[in-house]
């Protein structure tokens, strides 16, 4: 692009991101694999959500792409399914969350100490029934990530 085109998209708000190269995503990809192989993968994220949530066909797609999206492989990854009640049993210890509705933030609040939410980032999504919805809810869904995915590769490096 043009050096006028990207200060109009930049006047406008909006971001102009260029493609990975094969190469940084291959790295990506095989330091997922390998720390699957070095033994189990500590919890580098911990996913919280309602029980059904994860049985939504609706999600199933994001779900499923989570891992490759954030850079992690899906074994570092720790879903935290809440009751029926809304409360949550066991929470692990991650430097990152994401969370899938404010019920579940409430619910992983009582949960962590002051100083776990000063120290690990939290990201809060919509419901998970808005999710799938229209293209705000989508954008904002990506907004939310974006803190993990940089937490994630902190942490990594």
């Amino acid at each position: 692009m043009d050096a006028a085109r990207l200060h109009m998209l930049e006047a406008m708000g909006i971001d102009v991101y260029a493609l990975r190269a094969r190469t940084v995503a291959t790295k990506i990809a095989n330091a997922a694999d390998a720390s699957l192989a070095t033994g189990p993968a500590s919890t580098r994220l911990a996913v919280v959500c309602a029980r059904s949530a994860r049985a939504d066909a609706r999600l199933a797609r994001l779900f499923k792409h989570l891992p490759h999206t954030l850079g992690v492989s899906a074994g570092a990854i720790s879903w935290l399914e809440a009751d029926v009640n809304g409360e949550l049993d066991d929470v692990a210890d991650a430097p990152a969350y994401l969370v899938l509705g404010a019920a579940m933030a409430r619910a992983l609040g009582a949960q962590l100490s002051t100083m776990q939410q000063n120290t690990a980032t939290i990201a809060v999504t919509a419901d998970p029934a808005h999710l799938p919805g229209i293209a705000a809810d989508k954008r904002a869904l990506w907004q939310a990530l974006k803190p993990v995915a940089r937490r994630l590769r902190g942490a990594a490096g």
